[in-house]
């Protein structure tokens, strides 16, 4: 079997399977942290509209849970995790960056980068849902241009001192921006589709990538060309990518774990670093989320 380098858990639904207890998904955090799990994530919404299950890109059916779920700020409470945890990877599935204005996005992230001491690798993604964009008062349609140059200004306010940045959205002249990143800079991955133009996004602005539900073939093809084009511009030759365990369901209906964990080897051989969980895939019962993260733990070889 191919040797599993990285696991992550994301806590996707997470207030369903804590029953909306904070201590709770805090504990999981530091079950996580002691059993060996890699990179913990936390996906991002800030409101819903009532078109939402309509505009998911992955079709009604597919919706992510209930609207009036608890869909916790991801920086606060990857804050909140850090303070519990010593050495797991604080991510983001995904961090809809364009919702935030990009200095102030930048100093976020440096500040929790030196609350971890260094653990922060967010995922930057554009966001689906026009309604969200529009009660932040961003505007929708240049989403990908203002991620775009979020990435820039962020890399530009880290390396210290009066900084200036001149794009089509993000202005500035003269900024200081202070705490810097513990490690001088922070890896910044994308949660976006491998279409042609977002694959040069990933080459050019990515050290990682964060899949839906692209198959292995594709992930795979997808690694090949952004390692391939990242030499061609003489960039470093480095491109991480996290996939979920998606679960497979057995005759009963019910998630089969031994078959969804199985999936893991031929995920391995399509390219992915970090093989991912959310355990609410396998149980909404919380009792049973650490038995998922102990066997989550035990792929790596």
């Amino acid at each position: 079997m191919s040797a599993v380098r990285k696991v992550g858990i994301t806590l996707h639904r997470i207030g369903v399977l804590t029953g909306g207890d904070i201590g709770k998904v805090l504990e999981m955090a530091r079950l996580a942290d002691a059993a060996g799990i890699d990179m913990i994530s936390v996906p991002d919404h800030i409101g819903f509209g009532p078109g939402a299950r309509e505009e998911y890109p992955q079709g009604p059916d597919r919706f992510p849970g209930g609207m009036d779920e608890d869909w916790y700020e991801p920086l606060t409470l990857l804050a909140a995790i850090a303070s519990v945890t010593t050495r797991i990877q604080l991510s983001t599935a995904i961090l809809i960056s364009p919702l935030r204005s990009a200095v102030f996005l930048a100093k976020q992230l440096a500040t929790l980068d030196r609350i971890s001491g260094g653990r922060i690798v967010p995922v930057f993604g554009a966001g689906w849902h026009r309604a969200e964009f529009a009660s932040c008062n961003m505007p929708f349609d240049t989403r990908f241009t203002h991620m775009e140059e979020q990435i820039d200004a962020c890399r530009t306010l880290w390396k210290g001192g009066a900084q200036s940045f001149h794009g089509t959205i993000v202005n500035f002249d003269d900024l200081w921006s202070h705490p810097l990143p513990v490690r001088g800079d922070i890896p910044i991955w994308l949660g976006i589709k491998p279409s042609t133009r977002n694959t040069e996004r990933m080459v050019r602005y990515g050290d990682g990538w964060l899949p839906a539900m692209e198959s292995l073939e594709v992930i795979a093809d997808t690694k090949a060309r952004v390692l391939r084009r990242k030499q061609e511009l003489g960039l470093p030759a480095s491109f991480t990518i996290r996939k979920g365990l998606v679960p497979v369901y057995g005759a009963d209906g019910r998630p089969d774990a031994d078959a969804t964990f199985a999936q893991a080897e031929a995920m391995v051989d399509a390219g992915v670093d970090v093989v991912d969980l959310a355990p609410i895939f396998l149980s909404d019962d919380y009792a049973d989320a650490a038995r998922s993260i102990e066997r989550l733990a035990a792929l790596k070889g």
